[in-house]
């Protein structure tokens, strides 16, 4: 049964639940931080800085596990904020196996990350609803793409890690003909 219950985990769907919170923008990232939810993450918090919000917290409680997309999308996102609005991005309610993805790449380094809690953080405004974002089907290439330059930026041992997904989607991106 516990087997059933792995994979039932593998399997489930990706979710992501936004709001904001006065001054902070909060994203609740549900399922497996992945592919499909980046490019939603990224327009929605692009869209949040140019409202001028500029603090950011990402929950990771309900999140358990991160492909590199997503993490580069935290690291391009991390410096996005810091360098547009002056603000921040913190990583919250994280299990142990993605704080060693996050330490593996650096990032730790990029934004601030705490370990899940007992109890855990939650939103500012207790029981308040968290919007839901549609998530992608197959994301753009470009997407893909500048997570992992941003990973790449964000530590310089990860441009042996990652560099053959670069070139092989920057070549993509070059052969794709434009529409």
């Amino acid at each position: 049964m516990s087997e059933q219950n792995a994979s039932n985990s593998a399997k489930a769907p990706t979710k992501v639940r936004v709001a904001c919170f006065e001054d902070v923008v909060w994203i609740r990232a549900e399922g497996r931080g992945n592919y499909q939810s980046s490019g939603p993450i990224r327009k929605f918090v692009q869209s949040m800085i140019q409202r001028g919000y500029q603090r950011y917290v990402v929950d990771l409680a309900a999140c358990d596990h991160m492909d590199s997309t997503f993490m580069g999308t935290l690291a391009g996102l991390s410096q996005s904020i810091g360098t547009l609005s002056h603000g921040t991005l913190t990583v919250i309610n994280v299990n142990p196996r993605n704080i060693e993805l996050l330490e593996n790449l650096g990032l730790h380094l990029l934004f601030i990350v705490e370990a899940l809690g007992d109890p855990q953080r939650i939103p500012a405004e207790v029981g308040a609803e968290l919007m839901e974002l549609p998530m992608m089907g197959n994301p753009e290439k470009e997407i893909v793409l500048s997570a992992h330059e941003a990973l790449v930026a964000a530590n310089s041992d990860n441009a042996s890690r990652f560099k053959d997904v670069v070139e092989y989607l920057k070549k993509e991106s070059e052969t794709q003909p434009a529409g």
